[in-house]
Formats: C-alpha cells, sequence, structure tokens
C-alpha cells in the first residue's frame, strides 16, 4: 500500500520550467544552456566550453549559438578573455563531410584563433570590429575546436556601466567617448580590453530595444559583458535577453582578472545559480577578482534591496572568501561608492554605476562611464559625459578615492 502511494499522482513530479515563465530567473537558467549548444541542419554540433575544461563532450552557458536561414552559424561569446567552442561531426550527418561558415561576435580584435585539426580550416576572413568569420570542413564523427586567446599587457583597463533604460542616443555618446579614450589609452601601452554591463539594458524587454543595443555593441571599441536588469526580463513567453545576448549568469578570465557576471533581474538568483556561487565567484588562482550584479548585494543607502535578502549575503560571503577586489553594480541611477563594506574579516567595495543614460530623477546627474585600470592593483575613475545641451557647472568627484579620469582623449 505504501509503494503504490508513492507511485501516485500526488507524488509526481515535473521539470523545471516546463510551461516557461522567463520572467522566472530559473526558466534563463535553462535556456542559457540550451542556447549554448546547437545541432546544424547539416548534422554538426557547436558547444561552448569553459576554456581551461579538458572534456569537451560538456558544455558550458558561455555564449549564444543561432543558425540562420542560409546555414551561416553565428556565435556570441559571452564573456572577456580566452574561449573555446567545439564542432563536432555527428555520425549520422546527411553528408561525409559538412562545411560550415562560423560568424562569431564579440571578440576582441586582438585575439589570436587557433583551429585544431588545422586541416579543418578552410577560409578565415580577416576581423571587421568585433566578428571573425571562419570557414570549416567537419568530417563525419570528427570533432574541430576554436580557441582564442588575447595576449596580455602589464596594464589595462576595463570600462563598467549600467541602466540604459529609454535613453540609447546618450549611451552611444558614452561609448563615443569612450572609443576616444580607448585610443589614447592603446597609444600609452594600456589599452581598454572590455566593457561589463550590468543590466537594464532596456526599458520594456521589447525585440526592438534589444537590436537597437545589440547593434549598438557591434561598434563598441571592446568587446562587452553583460548581465540582466529587471528591466531586460518582462517578457514571459519570450527569452529575449538570452536569445540576444546569451547568458546573464557566468565567468570568465582576461589577463590576471576573474570576472563573474550574475543574474539578479528578478531581484534573486535562480537555485541552481545559488548553488554555483561558490563555482562562479572563485578566484581560479587569478590576481584580481570581480563581480558584476543588477541589483547591489550592498544595498547601502539606496533602499533597493532584493526578494530574498539571504542571497545578497550569500554573494557577499562568498566574496568575502575568495578576498574579491570589486563588486559592481547599477539599478540607482547614480554613481555611489561604497569603498568599505564589512564583510567578515574583509572589506569588499561596492561601485554602483547606474550612469549609462537613464533618468537621474531630481538628482546630480552623472552620465558616464566607470573606467577601472589593472595592474598590480585596481584603480578605479569615473569618465563624465554630459548630454547634449548641458551649460551648467561640471560635477566635483565623489571622494579622493573615486576621481574623476583625466581627460585621455584632449577632447
Amino acid at each position: 500500500m505504501f509503494f503504490g502511494l508513492a507511485a501516485g499522482p500526488l507524488t509526481c513530479a515535473q521539470p523545471e520550467c516546463v510551461v516557461p515563465d522567463y520572467r522566472d530567473p530559473e526558466c534563463r537558467v535553462i535556456v542559457e544552456g540550451e542556447l549554448a549548444r546547437l545541432r546544424a541542419a547539416v548534422g554538426v554540433e557547436l558547444r561552448f566550453h569553459d576554456p581551461e575544461v579538458a572534456d569537451l563532450d560538456t558544455w558550458d552557458a558561455l555564449g549564444l549559438l543561432r543558425e540562420d536561414p542560409d546555414g551561416r552559424i553565428r556565435a556570441r561569446l559571452a564573456g572577456l578573455g580566452d574561449f573555446l567552442l567545439s564542432v563536432r561531426g555527428a555520425a549520422d550527418q546527411p553528408l561525409q563531410s559538412a562545411q560550415i561558415t562560423l560568424e562569431m561576435h564579440n571578440v576582441d580584435p586582438a585575439a589570436l584563433l587557433t583551429v585544431d585539426p588545422p586541416t579543418a580550416l578552410l577560409a578565415a576572413a580577416p576581423p571587421a570590429l568585433l566578428t571573425r568569420e571562419l570557414t570549416l570542413q567537419i568530417g563525419a564523427g570528427e570533432r574541430v575546436t576554436v580557441r582564442g586567446a588575447r595576449p596580455c599587457p602589464s596594464r589595462y583597463h576595463l570600462a563598467f556601466v549600467g541602466d540604459i533604460q529609454t535613453n540609447p542616443l546618450q549611451f552611444e555618446r558614452i561609448l563615443t567617448k569612450m572609443a576616444q579614450d580607448g585610443q589614447a589609452l592603446a597609444a600609452a601601452g594600456e589599452p581598454l580590453l572590455g566593457l561589463v554591463i550590468v543590466g537594464d539594458l532596456t526599458e520594456w524587454s521589447y525585440e526592438v530595444e534589444f537590436a537597437q543595443i545589440a547593434e549598438i555593441l557591434a561598434r563598441a571599441p571592446a568587446p562587452a559583458a553583460v548581465t540582466a536588469g529587471n528591466h531586460d526580463i518582462f517578457r514571459k513567453i519570450v527569452a529575449t535577453y538570452n536569445m540576444t545576448f546569451g547568458p546573464a549568469n557566468y565567468a570568465s578570465t582576461i589577463c590576471g582578472v576573474r570576472l563573474a557576471l550574475l543574474d539578479s533581474g528578478s531581484a534573486g538568483l535562480a537555485r541552481s545559480i545559488e548553488g554555483r556561487l561558490p563555482e562562479l565567484l572563485d578566484r581560479r588562482g587569478q590576481a584580481h577578482l570581480v563581480a558584476a550584479t543588477h541589483i547591489a548585494p550592498y544595498a547601502g543607502l539606496t533602499g533597493d534591496g532584493w526578494v530574498r535578502e539571504d542571497q545578497a549575503d550569500m554573494i557577499l560571503a562568498e566574496l568575502a572568501l575568495q578576498r574579491a577586489d570589486l563588486l559592481i553594480a547599477g539599478h540607482s541611477h547614480a554613481l555611489i561608492d561604497y569603498p568599505r563594506i564589512e564583510a567578515g574579516a574583509h572589506q569588499l567595495r561596492e561601485i554602483i554605476v547606474g550612469t549609462g543614460g537613464a533618468s537621474q530623477g531630481v538628482g546630480v546627474a552623472r552620465f558616464g562611464y566607470l573606467l577601472v585600470r589593472v595592474g598590480e592593483r585596481l584603480d578605479p575613475c569615473f569618465v563624465e559625459v554630459p548630454p547634449p545641451g548641458w551649460s551648467g557647472p561640471a560635477n566635483r568627484p565623489l571622494s579622493a578615492a573615486l576621481p574623476y579620469c583625466d581627460d585621455l582623449s584632449g577632447s
């Protein structure tokens, strides 16, 4: 009798997100994994991998794979730094040998690509902005890997910004200034290697909004790592954010910095991501650890909290255990610096940089981006980009700990 009850309908369980609601962070985690693997029409299968893994029978949610109607395959890299893609020909693929055109987006122009075996590479178009195009020949059952590695300067810069929302034109102005600064930094031997956007790319999560931001970022001066904000996850039946940018929970390594992004768009983490916090926030022996979320784990005076405050505390605790260098957030439309958050025996620094274009109300409006110089330590400063027609007095820096950057471009 007991076993009969155990098998009855009252104990029936359904898979997570069997009826999708992409406002649920767990549903977004599931689609992140699905979009990082693709079985193409010609029979080959593509997968994103952590570049440090040895087992290519697995895959990792580190990018977005899509196939166009003409058979062209588009791969958007999510993270910054090194990357790994594999392409495998199935034994049952329609042709003994399949040819694909692989168009990779969000790739550092200085990245060195390696195809193994090299005989699989038939042609490679020269890089155009942040895009590389490869033509590959894959035999049935054959596995081909495509690796990218960026040579590392001794010093370089990363940029951070969030909260674009209703003002993509101001965001474009910020990117224009960033490109000018990037040229000056490259000339000084300390290039800009990446941009991190901490959510709220859109106002209403509409496809046209995401398409506009994606088109702007295709012209950015450096690859962009992106995570989702609460304004990016309004659509219930379409995972628009993920179908445009791929994962919002991931970590990557770029030249001595371990960079971890967490999807806090629903004001909380997916349960599966909560369980992976020690993995995602692992320093992995890198000199620096930087984490980024949309909603700040430490709310401070902003009043912007989480649905589950214990998850915010978990993030702070894991960052303290790893002795993280910096936590970047958005959501509050302002520039706010919390230089000394007591997290156990560790003092953690959190900078809120919701300055990407969204209205800042009646407060001091500071539009621009955070620029972090990476060397033996991390040195942040703020680049202000006033809106058109601004004739008022220049804003003053928040503090000596977060100064305004020198005018790098000379403009």
